[in-house]
């Protein structure tokens, strides 16, 4: 499940797949936006750690793959997912088994966000963060969103991006200090499996 942003972010960039999609991260917890609904008519498997609506499988890709098939899946979400996982090393190597050559990975992970346990929290990511647990993958469409609808900005790989530096708002302390803000921002990027 993810949020607007994130789902409209696949409309754009991948309206349509060729196969076997699967979720990383379904169970619906009634305040999120469903992917189910961009992929009628794919061949979709939701995937949680846990049972619940939107979960066809019960798998944590940190322990293994499981019942799924290695190099099969042309699509893999992974949205607010990654910052959850106690070793995202590992789970990044088995996603990487699932997908087909040429298959895509879309991954959207925070980078500038607030701590949230579910159950718990333990990383944020660049976007070179992501390059290096994936080096299998040639990323694109790189692009960060913030919590306000349709807002997007895009990351700019061969320089220092300073996106959240210019949005950042800058607020005088009463000592006369400079204090920093920084906006809630997701990385969002789409693989393609080489």
């Amino acid at each position: 499940m993810g949020d607007i942003n994130q789902v409209l972010y696949l409309k754009n960039y991948l309206p349509e797949v060729d196969g076997p999609v699967l979720e990383i991260g379904s169970k619906d917890y009634g305040s999120t936006t469903s992917f189910r609904d961009v992929y009628v008519n794919s061949d979709y498997i939701g995937l949680d750690m846990e049972g619940g609506k939107g979960v066809d499988v019960v798998q944590d890709l940190t322990e293994g793959i499981g019942h799924l098939n290695e190099k099969y899946f042309s699509l893999v979400i992974c949205c607010s997912v990654l910052e959850h996982v106690r070793r995202p090393w590992i789970m990044a190597d088995n996603i990487t088994r699932i997908v087909k050559p040429g298959g895509k990975l879309y991954m959207s992970v925070p980078w500038v966000w607030r701590y949230h346990a579910y159950p718990d929290d333990y990383f944020r990511f660049s976007h070179r963060g992501i390059k290096e647990l994936f080096p299998e993958f040639y990323w694109e469409e790189m692009l960060f969103s913030s919590t306000a609808e349709k807002e997007f900005f895009q990351i700019v790989d061969d320089t220092v991006s300073q996106v959240d530096n210019q949005l950042a708002a800058v607020q005088v302390t009463e000592t006369g200090g400079k204090r920093k803000y920084l906006p809630y921002l997701m990385v969002n990027m789409l693989g393609t499996k080489k």
